[in-house]
């Protein structure tokens, strides 16, 4: 068998069965799986063995414990969480139920017990009434789960008090989570994509967290992922995403709510349940046609006139690396701390806008974003920032506008054409959607590295070229 055939192929079985689609231009690590997978029997040998394996059959579970790899901590996006035991599981307890939350995408533990706590930690929860599962693809993952102890860069989010009430100190560094917070907790290892109509039984869970998991998915696998959340969901029943997730363009079921600075999405009432569905064969040579398409070569984009930079206030740069590191609350404080002229410099108060968006605070994020629009010296990035906050707010015709605005005054701006790329393409606009994809494609390569720190959502080059492969992909099913 020829090799770039039988890439593709491994490609079209990896997105079909767990709906992840690598780039095909930059796929290496796939590329040497299989390599090192079919070393022995051969490739044909392999990928038809492959083909045919069931759900737990232990080679794909293999391939899902090597191609997803989660990386999460306690108490992300904090602010959503607590939304969620302030609000939320009150209001359902209320009802005269046991609370039912799912983590869907669960990963190692974190999230799920993430809830558990903050649970315990609130008396307008009363656990005993509480079930938490969380569910997750990589069996490695979920071994670790179960075992609920973590390396101390797992907790670098948790506050100290909260470190020592519910966790104990290991002789080699590690924490190990105090039984009383695992009581609740159950986790499975289980694939998003296979149907189980006992698990997915309508009305089987009053909140789900998916949060930062539809990210690595096709949207055709978004789609039918949503559809299988929204029929688990109770009518009323809260679904949590990640900062830039949407159901938008996959279900019209849901609606934002907003809970202080926190949004989340509540399934409306009174909707009749969409059936359970196993995801629709791939049509690889649809696929394949469309890949084929031979497109006008954008123009080579100019060169950014790029202004004489202010100076860089003194501290500065811890703060971007914790910013880097995903350790907003630390770089928040360590911001706060810096002198009050250099707090209020563009690049300060940017920096302190984006980690109110990465913590969940979008209204707070779009305040501060404003206020450097009304200096009338606001860089590109600051527009890029609030069409991210409109979209939070619901409101994607305003989001387009500021998006526009940020390759207008930065044509090279590759995120900012993607977001708008995507954002036609749910609005059905084919054309508009192709021409900025692609052009967000040829970009990427050349991004500036600040942009991917500060919007790149923990993902880099190649990951940001996959959202776009999958966008394209996407815009074959768009008339």
């Amino acid at each position: 068998m020829e090799w770039p055939k039988a890439v593709n192929r491994f490609a079209t079985f990896v997105e079909r069965r767990l709906g992840l689609a690598p780039v095909p231009n930059g796929g290496r690590e796939l590329e040497a799986l299989l390599a090192e997978k079919s070393a022995r029997s051969g490739l044909e040998a392999y990928l038809a063995k492959l083909e045919a394996a069931g759900n737990q059959d232990a080679e794909l579970r293999l391939l899902a414990e090597r191609l997803t790899v989660g990386e999460t901590y306690f108490f992300r996006h904090l602010a959503q969480l607590q939304a969620l035991v302030a609000e939320v599981l009150p209001r359902v307890q209320r009802e005269g139920r046991p609370a039912r939350v799912l983590c869907a995408g669960c990963s190692s533990g974190e999230e799920a017990y993430s809830v558990a706590i903050l649970c315990r930690e609130n008396a307008l929860v009363e656990p005993e009434r509480l079930s938490i599962t969380g569910v997750d693809v990589n069996p490695r993952a979920i071994e670790r789960a179960r075992k609920a102890r973590y390396a101390a860069w797992s907790l670098r989010s948790c506050p100290e008090a909260l470190r020592e009430r519910w966790f104990h100190a290991l002789p080699n560094g590690d924490f190990e989570l105090r039984p009383s917070a695992r009581e609740r907790v159950l986790f499975e290892e289980r694939n998003l994509l296979e149907e189980d109509p006992a698990f997915w039984a309508s009305g089987s869970f009053d909140v789900i967290l998916c949060r930062n998991v539809t990210l690595y998915f096709t949207p055709e696998v978004t789609r039918t992922v949503m559809a299988r959340l929204e029929r688990a969901l109770t009518p009323g029943g809260a679904l949590l995403l990640g900062p830039s997730e949407t159901p938008r363009g996959f279900s019209e079921s849901f609606e934002v709510l907003q809970v202080g600075e926190a949004f989340y999405h509540r399934r409306k009432t009174g909707l009749t349940p969409v059936p359970m569905a196993a995801p629709r064969p791939l049509d690889v040579a649809s696929l394949q046609a469309a890949s084929s398409v031979r497109w006008m070569s954008p123009p080579t984009p100019p060169a950014p006139r790029m202004p004489e930079p202010p100076r860089e206030p003194l501290g500065m740069e811890r703060a971007w690396r914790l910013l880097e590191e995903e350790r907003y609350a630390e770089a928040q404080a360590w911001l706060e701390q810096l002198p009050e002229p250099d707090r209020e410099q563009s690049s300060a108060r940017l920096l302190r806008a984006v980690l109110h968006f990465q913590g969940g605070h979008f209204p707070e994020a779009e305040r501060v974003a404003e206020s450097l629009v009304a200096t009338g010296r606001a860089e590109a990035a600051v527009y890029y920032l609030l069409g991210l906050c409109r979209e939070q707010a619901g409101d994607e015709g305003g989001a387009r506008n500021r998006y526009a605005r940020a390759v207008h005054l930065e044509p090279t701006f590759a995120l900012g054409h993607l977001r708008l790329g995507i954002l036609a393409r749910r609005a059905q606009e084919a054309t508009p959607a192709r021409v900025a994809l692609r052009l967000a494609l040829t970009l990427l390569a050349h991004e500036q590295p600040l942009h991917l720190t500060l919007f790149g959502g923990g993902f880099g080059r190649h990951g940001l070229m996959q959202v776009c492969q999958q966008e394209l992909r996407a815009c074959a099913e768009v008339p």
